[in-house]
């Protein structure tokens, strides 16, 4: 029998775009009757091979659970009929390069940041009351009353971007996309900000404000 371990990495792509393992290889086998030259490095290249075909199937977060599916595929003895070798059996070892760790590192924070946001926004931001009994229970003593009227407000504006300005904005984007041309685009928006200063119930037609610059000045697009 034949043992070779692989002295140097080999780099294993992952599910993650960017990021690659890191393998290092034991593989056992024995030679074929008829020898054949540069064996070893085909049976290196080989097991690499089907090691790579698994790895990519996982994020690099879960390098434990790809290294425990590579190893179960390499450890079971393959069929070599026709290969100048038999009874090839492998086992890897994964990890990470350090600068690939600190990138799954913060990609997690990230992720875990966007989750904590959303269920915020989901069960605190969309109602004021509590937003303002949450930054009570923070403060720590009895706030006065301009503080809690602060709060408050801060509050409603929230809950109002979602409730009235979000909606708003979506539709002016499905809106501008009808428009290629800048002029009519900057039209339809002179238009949509009458009508909206019609339903504030001001009084006598709204005066369109100020010509918006040109796109290429940096003006607003829809």
């Amino acid at each position: 029998m034949c043992t070779v371990r692989c002295a140097e990495p080999r780099l294993l792509p992952c599910a993650t775009p960017g990021i690659c393992f890191e393998a290092t290889f034991t593989i056992t086998w024995r030679p074929a009757l008829r020898t054949r030259p540069g064996l070893e490095e085909l049976v290196v290249s080989r097991t690499v091979a089907r090691a790579r075909e698994i790895a990519r199937q996982f994020p690099a977060m879960e390098v434990r659970s790809a290294q425990d599916a590579v190893n179960a595929e390499l450890g079971a003895e393959q069929p070599t009929r026709g290969a100048p070798y038999r009874y090839l059996t492998a086992r890897t070892e994964l990890g990470l390069p350090a600068a690939a760790r600190a990138t799954v590192a913060q990609r997690q924070a990230d992720e875990e940041r966007v989750q904590r946001l959303r269920f915020l926004r989901t069960h605190l931001y969309d109602h004021p009351d509590l937003f303002v009994l949450d930054r009570i229970e923070r403060h720590g003593g009895c706030p006065g009353p301009e503080q809690v009227a602060d709060w408050h407000r801060l509050a409603r504006s929230i809950a109002a971007a979602g409730q009235w300005w979000e909606p708003v904005l979506a539709q002016w984007e499905s809106v501008g996309r009808g428009f290629t041309d800048v002029d009519l685009q900057n039209r339809a928006m002179l238009a949509l900000h009458d009508a909206l200063e019609t339903l504030k119930g001001k009084d006598g037609p709204a005066q369109p404000p100020d010509p918006l610059p040109p796109a290429h000045a940096g003006g607003p697009r829809a």
